[in-house]
């Protein structure tokens, strides 16, 4: 059994000035919950994060913190090797914009840009009615587990999830996840990258309709967060609401455990399920 959504098979190409490229190995933990075959969105989209902040860190810009990430979806991302390549768009020592791109079998499959924000040291004093508020959520801990065989698919069982209203998976709920392993091997994940593993599932957690009868599968991925992600766990107190134009949209307010830190949203294809 692997321990981490990916391995590292060829690392950064340093090349004067190119765009860093990078291989992976995608183990078993990514399968998301519609096939067998592809990606749940959340590792692939970290692993695109994660590419970001280490090409900005690469041209002079490591004291930055990734805080807001967009990723869209141009197509199912298969199970197997995938190839990361990453470039800066908008370099500098205070704010830096870098882009990741996926492909897989030759083929781009996710896209990528990320802002990266110098953090001040010390803190910036603000009135308290500007600053978000405190912490009003039940620790992790003191919360119930997800029971059930909905989320009984790899990527599901990879993420240690904490139910703290609602029922999670049907309708809105609010829960507690935090990765079970680390995106890869060897490494420590940035508070970007935990947040969008997590918040890609904002859609399944808080899902309206049957899952049996329809799909609901989302074309993006916007994160933002308001300061650097504090502790392993991120809360999704997530919504979806459907139209009958088919569409739709996800969207969660992120917490860790010091208070709201930020938020998600998912634009969402929805249509009867072919399975």
């Amino acid at each position: 059994m692997s321990t981490s959504y990916f391995a590292l098979v060829a690392p950064l190409d340093p090349g004067g000035g190119a765009p860093a490229t990078q291989r992976f190995d995608a183990h078993e933990h990514c399968t998301g919950p519609w096939s067998a075959d592809a990606m749940h969105g959340g590792p692939p989209s970290a692993l695109l994060v994660r590419a970001c902040e280490q090409v900005v860190a690469a041209a002079g810009g490591s004291g930055l913190v990734a805080v807001r990430t967009a990723v869209d979806f141009l197509a199912p991302v298969p199970v197997g090797q995938v190839e990361v390549t990453a470039r800066v768009v908008r370099p500098g020592r205070r704010v830096a914009l870098a882009e990741a791109t996926l492909s897989a079998g030759g083929r781009d499959v996710l896209v990528a840009r990320t802002w990266l924000l110098a953090v001040a040291d010390p803190p910036v004093a603000l009135p308290d009615d500007v600053t978000e508020a405190g912490v009003t959520l039940p620790e992790p801990d003191l919360c119930p587990p997800v029971g059930g065989d909905r989320w009984d698919f790899p990527y599901g069982r990879s993420i240690d999830w904490r139910v703290v209203g609602g029922t999670h998976g049907r309708g809105d709920a609010t829960v507690w996840g935090r990765a079970r392993l680390p995106l890869v091997g060897g490494e420590e994940p940035s508070g970007l990258q935990r947040a969008v593993l997590v918040a890609d599932s904002s859609s399944g957690v808080s899902a309206g309709l049957d899952w049996d009868l329809w799909q609901f599968v989302n074309v993006d991925l916007t994160v933002h967060l308001t300061r650097p992600l504090a502790g392993d766990w991120v809360c999704l107190d997530a919504h979806s609401r459907y139209a009958s134009s088919g569409t739709g949209l996800a969207r969660s307010t992120l917490h860790d455990e010091l208070g709201v830190v930020g938020s998600s949203a998912q634009s969402l294809v929805v249509a009867p399920s072919r399975r």
